[in-house]
């Protein structure tokens, strides 16, 4: 069922989410015949995976604090599930934003999911976060924690800070890759600074 572009607002006890509905495509699966949401389970011989309420394309949703954007979610393609309030989204991109508007940082994904009770978030596949000075960081899974407020994750990791790369095992930091740690095992290769630096070579 085709759908024109249009915006819709949904309101909760602590955020206000708007959702953009850039795309043509609004299905709600479950009034569908053949089809059984989460809440009537799924027929025998068929994937154990409850299907979406509803599958969205061209999805964008901002969450918004005292009228400043703080990220929004943009996808491909998102699936809602309404029973556990969880979006599943193909081709995302999140992006921070600072106190005064501007754009923190840049997280890509092949997928990811956002809990819409927490506002928990993880990406998923080649992920990629480009911080607004330039640092970036690339992993295969990521998490935000709404209530720290960092991004955490439990894999391999690579940060590219002005030329120096770092490696290991497990994240933690800001959106912004201001402040970060990895967790174990990090190796460093440090750029060669040039004669008008003044910096050290290794």
């Amino acid at each position: 069922m085709g759908m024109d572009a249009q915006t819709m607002e949904i309101g909760r006890p602590r955020h206000l989410f708007v959702i953009a509905l850039r795309g043509l495509l609004l299905i709600g699966l479950a009034g569908l015949p053949g089809c059984r949401g989460e809440d009537s389970g799924v027929p025998a011989g068929t994937a154990s995976r409850p299907l979406p309420d509803q599958v969205i394309s061209g999805f964008s949703l901002t969450e918004t604090a005292k009228g400043l954007k703080e990220w929004t979610f943009a996808a491909g393609t998102a699936a809602v599930f309404e029973k556990r309030n969880i979006l599943e989204a193909d081709t995302v991109k999140v992006t921070f934003f600072d106190a005064q508007g501007g754009v923190r940082s840049v997280v890509t994904a092949r997928s990811g999911k956002l809990n819409r009770n927490t506002d928990d978030m993880e990406a998923r596949g080649d992920v990629v976060v480009t911080g607004a000075d330039g640092v970036v960081l690339r992993t295969e899974s990521l998490t935000w924690a709404a209530e720290s407020r960092q991004i955490t994750s439990e894999d391999s990791v690579t940060v590219i800070r002005h030329g120096d790369v770092l490696t290991g095992w497990g994240f933690r930091g800001e959106p912004d890759l201001g402040k970060f740690e990895i967790l174990r095992s990090m190796k460093a290769t440090i750029r060669q600074a040039g004669p008008e630096s003044g910096g050290i070579a290794p």
